[in-house]
């Protein structure tokens, strides 16, 4: 099995940095370059920013330097996708902290069609999808996404009201992950990981 990271990928670094060069550039990843695409990828410069500032669960965290072997998260993504932003720096934060036992590259969906189908959800092609692999071996250990159980919940709700409009379903969502502040993610995380 293969313990490479399928090209085009990026680091979280270098995804945030790309995210900066579309939204200046008024563009967005993937072959759809609508205009409610593009502010949502200049909208989910402050998600990043704001998700990699919060507070990560030090059970979480000492879990991750205590792993008994190197992990490599592969996370399927868009810099208009909303959840990716919400759950992306969350993710990175944690890699970051995990004392080189997690490495963290971010894929795009658009860029890895082949990869996304072998990852879907309840048959859709749906995104953040965190993909975990033994850093050594390539061997498949979990996966988690497209959200956390609640907001995908609260989304199936949403995404079923005919009398809300896509801009009001983001913003209930958003608010939802501000509220939640990634503890959520995390949980999940934690409980998938024990």
């Amino acid at each position: 099995m293969s313990t490479s990271v399928p090209a085009p990928a990026y680091t979280y670094p270098e995804f945030r940095a790309l995210l900066g060069q579309l939204a200046a550039e008024h563009r967005t990843t993937g072959p759809d370059q609508t205009p409610g695409l593009i502010r949502y990828t200049e909208q989910n410069q402050a998600h990043l920013d704001r998700g990699y500032a919060l507070p990560l669960l030090p059970a979480l965290e000492e879990h991750l330097r205590q792993l008994p072997r190197p992990e490599l998260w592969l996370l399927l993504g868009e810099a208009w996708c909303g959840d990716t932003a919400h759950t992306l720096p969350v993710l990175a934060h944690l890699a970051a902290r995990s004392e080189g036992r997690v490495s963290l590259h971010v894929l795009l969906r658009s860029d890895h069609p082949a990869v996304m189908a072998a990852y879907q959800t309840n048959g859709k092609n749906s995104i953040p999808k965190l993909i975990r692999r033994d850093a050594e071996t390539g061997a498949g250990l979990g996966t988690w996404g497209p959200r956390p159980a609640v907001a995908q919940a609260l989304s199936q709700q949403l995404h079923g009201d005919p009398l809300l409009h896509t801009n009001q379903i983001v913003k209930a969502m958003n608010a939802w992950y501000a509220d939640d502040a990634g503890q959520s993610v995390q949980q999940e995380l934690l409980a998938a990981l024990a």
